[in-house]
């Protein structure tokens, strides 16, 4: 097998992998590679309370580290077109409307700032070709990200 095929096949896998998300702590190297990558890749973008990361059904780009504050993932209702709060991503989290982003295809839900906060933010593009580094990047970080990884940050500061 090519090395893309290889290191598609293993994207794959993890995209796949990625209704186990959300706060599962992983240790180890994956861990350092993403903090690495949002410090040294990452946009700072500071958000009021309201602001959006991204809306529902608009292209998802984004993922985000949160340094500080948090978001609250929102999905209109089939039969009452409320809007019910669906997750949570908190300081040291990831935030993305996950996969979507990757492709920039519509988000599947409305990702708003709950408090003054602020993230280190890329794109799909920028992730991309964080994973094309190598397989074994790609795969590690991939894991850690397909189930969002709870990212602590050394030193906590306030917005």
């Amino acid at each position: 097998m090519s090395e893309r095929c290889c290191r598609d096949f293993k994207r794959n896998r993890y995209l796949c992998s990625v209704e186990q998300k959300y706060n599962t702590s992983l240790l180890g190297a994956e861990m350092e590679l993403l903090r690495q990558f949002f410090n040294q890749e990452g946009k700072a973008v500071t958000f009021s309370k309201g602001e959006l990361l991204e809306c529902e059904g608009e292209p998802a780009k984004w993922i985000a580290y949160v340094e500080c504050g948090c978001f609250k993932y929102m999905k209109r209702g089939v039969s009452d077109e409320k809007a019910h709060i669906t997750w949570f991503s908190f300081e040291g989290e990831l935030v993305a409307d996950y996969p979507r982003f990757l492709y920039g295809s519509p988000a599947q839900s409305t990702i708003e700032a709950m408090m003054p906060s602020r993230v280190l933010r890329v794109s799909g593009e920028q992730l991309e070709r964080f994973f094309s580094q190598s397989i074994e990047t790609s795969a590690s970080s991939m894991n850690a990200i397909s189930t969002f990884t709870v990212l602590r940050p050394v030193n906590a500061t306030t917005c």
